[in-house]
């Protein structure tokens, strides 16, 4: 059976034997919302646990709309100009800046703007990517909290009098799910803020964080946000597997974001007959280096047998990462080995890439797995310093995981072209 997996922007075609596949992995049926405009301006009107967004938009004079960058694929060029018009006509006097939330992503050049933004956007309003490591540009957060170090983020966000956030919700493997609060930490944080938080979730195991909107990680940055009044206002979209807009859920920050996570569920959580002995999965249409794609990783854990193999199909054009250029020098580790990097060692001060390291190395170290590389981006002796085995064409697969498992071995296909990770009510164990 031939199956297209996403790799970047161009499509993987791999020829799975029908009685080799378990199935592809796809979200429940869910469609793009029939007239977008009107869903949004129906929950712009009719928020949950909000004054409507016109009241709350009336005498503000300094206004910061808050942005997923393009690896967090959504319309938001669809969304803008509904939320935009608005501010318009009930704050016509306020100062109007699109503040682009990288966490420690690159940032996003004119071109990338645009097509985030959609156009004219970026000459009519002022667009900023976050600056994650300029510390003028941070302003520290009181956090009510003496056992973690100061919360620091971006200072166009805090010395606002409007804070509204865009984003969608889906699984994540830091803060059970995206959207709401993640928005501001880690996605306007300082880089140290960022490092923190992620690695507060390493000694878990991606199953017991992943799709949890009540875990750790998201109980206290959560209520950092809220304590310091961050955002006024969300609107959290659910998307389709072309990451196409189905509803969004608006209002306050946490009563909309749990109403958004709550009909994601119902498309983002799909059970499997079998574990498999191995799994293909696509990096997506978004992931230009291998610190995005290796998203596609995480999902993996819930459906892998113990022993299996994970094969990654991505094209990554920007290698591992252009900017956290050192995770070949010490590849993916378990927690375990990650912390003496950490503590006292050579990474103490970048929790960032130690998290990271530690966060995809916790699904293959969890399910005792390989992962095997497939990118014309990332070459054989790169993949082998962060510790991945190699493949030179997808016409490979088959027979490497055949010599590897057997004649029979069972795969599951994860396609990758839905922006959101699908995950499992019932991990393998």
């Amino acid at each position: 059976m031939d199956v297209k997996f996403a790799y970047y922007t161009e499509d993987v075609t791999l020829d799975i034997p029908q009685e080799n596949l378990i199935g592809v992995l796809r979200p429940g049926e869910i469609r793009p919302a029939p007239d977008l405009r009107a869903c949004i301006d129906r929950n712009l009107d009719h928020p949950i646990g909000t004054r409507p967004f016109n009241e709350l938009c009336a005498g503000k004079k300094k206004v910061c709309l808050v942005v997923c960058d393009l690896t967090r694929p959504m319309e938001t060029e669809r969304v803008l100009p509904a939320i935009l018009e608005r501010l318009e006509q009930h704050a016509p006097q306020a100062e109007i800046t699109i503040l682009i939330a990288l966490g420690t992503h690159r940032p996003l050049n004119e071109a990338e703007i645009d097509k985030l933004c959609g156009p004219g956007i970026r000459e009519k309003y002022r667009v900023v990517n976050h600056a994650f490591n300029d510390e003028s540009e941070l302003v520290q957060i009181p956090c009510g909290r003496e056992d973690i170090p100061p919360v620091f983020v971006n200072r166009l966000l805090a010395e606002s009098d409007l804070r509204i956030a865009v984003g969608a919700v889906k699984p994540h493997p830091i803060f059970g799910w995206s959207g709401g609060a993640k928005i501001v930490i880690p996605g306007v944080a300082g880089y140290e803020t960022t490092g923190y938080s992620h690695w507060l979730s390493c000694p878990h195991k991606g199953v017991e964080v992943m799709g949890r909107v009540d875990n750790p990680v998201r109980r206290l940055y959560e209520s950092i946000v809220v304590r310091a009044n961050l955002i006024d206002f969300i609107l959290n979209a659910v998307l389709t597997e072309e990451s196409r807009i189905s509803d969004v859920r608006c209002g306050d920050i946490i009563q909309a974001h749990r109403a958004a996570v709550k009909l994601a569920e119902a498309y983002y959580i799909r059970d499997v007959a079998e574990p498999a002995d191995a799994i293909v999965v696509g990096a997506g249409k978004w992931a230009a280096d291998l610190w995005v794609g290796s998203n596609a990783v995480y999902q993996s854990e819930f459906y892998l047998r113990k022993g299996g193999t994970i094969v990654l199909l991505g094209n990554f054009p920007e290698g591992i990462s252009p900017v956290h250029t050192e995770i070949a020098q010490y590849g993916y580790l378990p927690y375990r080995e990650a912390r003496k990097l950490v503590e006292g060692g050579p990474l103490a001060d970048d929790l960032s890439t130690a998290s990271h390291r530690v966060q995809l190395c916790r699904v293959l170290d969890a399910r005792e797995a390989e992962c095997v590389l497939l990118s014309e981006g990332i070459g054989r002796e790169e993949a082998r310093k962060v510790g991945f085995s190699y493949l030179d064409d997808p016409a490979e697969i088959m027979g490497y995981l055949k010599r590897k498992h057997g004649e029979n071995v069972r795969v599951l296909a994860i396609p990758g072209y839905n922006s959101t990770p699908i995950i499992s009510s019932t991990p393998q164990p």
